[in-house]
């Protein structure tokens, strides 16, 4: 059973339209003719994929799994259609970047605007996983980057490592442990707090802090990036620890962050495909993203000081 490249477009272009005479007129054709190539691909699937009632059409179920597929299909089209644009205006210096979300979220934006006001003719593709997603992608698809949370081999890759600072607790502005400069695990007993996911490394070690303290919170929420960590701190959700470059992507804002008596470093992974014709981007982008980190590293530790009110005197307890 092989279907034709005519009735995928048909069959698109019906599930997008909603009906087969919008089809036809996108198309060009008429609807007899749709409806003759439809019913020809219903006979090769061997299954129905609209129900008809007169004129109307409504999707099988069958039809809509088979249009996701259909529809990943039309969007590497797309990107194949760009890359050719790109290609023809002589602007195909394509940089394809692998993160996880805290990087996309926090980092990245801020060393591309850097990068772009000195190479304003490269183009930027920023592909955003969850780490373990992300390692597959890092196998399967060829980036001239790839920045994570934690260090493992990769086969011909060079991977390097920033230290940009310890992990940092955010709280709710008007919460009674901001107006202490520094908190302990102590502190966090009996709060309501926000984890991360089961399969984030920095939720495993910060478990360890807390257990190795006695140390019982209260679970408020879990979720798998530190953006949503600071939108549901924000909030009034709960208490949680995050990383350094949320936490400067975020500050000053609706939110307080304050030191951790226990060190818990946080540390970006770079990696770099071991033989590349993009070395010199790829070495200025690196160097951009260290400039960057430095400079938010140092917003964050102004950020890290309680603001206590006129004439109040924060406490400085641990």
């Amino acid at each position: 059973m092989r279907l034709s490249q005519r009735q995928i477009d048909l069959f698109n272009a019906i599930m997008i339209h909603k009906s087969m005479t919008a089809a036809a007129a996108v198309l060009g054709t008429s609807q007899p003719t749709i409806s003759r190539e439809i019913r020809e691909m219903e006979r090769r699937i061997g299954f129905d994929l609209f129900l008809r009632f007169g004129k109307r059409l409504t999707p099988t179920n069958q039809a809509v799994l088979l249009h996701e597929t259909v529809r990943r299909s039309f969007i590497g089209l797309d990107e194949i259609s760009r890359a050719a644009s790109a290609i023809r205006s002589h602007n195909a210096a394509n940089f394809r970047i692998a993160s996880i979300p805290a990087h996309a979220e926090s980092v990245i934006p801020r060393v591309i605007q850097r990068f772009l006001h000195a190479r304003p003719a490269v183009l930027f593709s920023i592909h955003s996983h969850e780490e373990p997603s992300l390692r597959h992608e890092m196998t399967t698809q060829a980036f001239d980057l790839s920045l994570t949370e934690s260090q493992f081999e990769r086969e011909g890759a060079t991977t390097e490592t920033i230290h940009v600072g310890d992990m940092v607790c955010v709280l709710p502005l008007e919460h009674p442990l901001a107006g202490k400069t520094m908190l302990t695990p102590s502190d966090f007993e009996g709060q309501p707090f926000i984890y991360f996911g089961q399969n984030d490394p920095y939720r495993h070690k910060l478990d360890e802090i807390f257990s190795a303290a006695g140390v019982t919170r209260d679970y408020a929420a879990e979720t798998t990036t530190a953006a949503s960590v600071c939108a549901m701190v924000a909030a009034g959700v709960g208490v949680s620890v995050i990383n350094p470059l949320t936490a400067a992507s975020q500050a000053p804002r609706n939110v307080a962050f304050r030191r951790l008596s226990v060190s818990v470093p946080y540390l970006l992974s770079i990696w770099r495909p071991a033989h590349s014709t993009r070395t010199a981007r790829a070495d200025k982008f690196v160097a951009t993203l260290r400039e960057v980190v430095a400079e938010m590293s140092e917003t964050l530790q102004l950020a890290l000081e309680p603001q206590a009110p006129h004439g109040v005197q924060a406490n400085r307890n641990s």
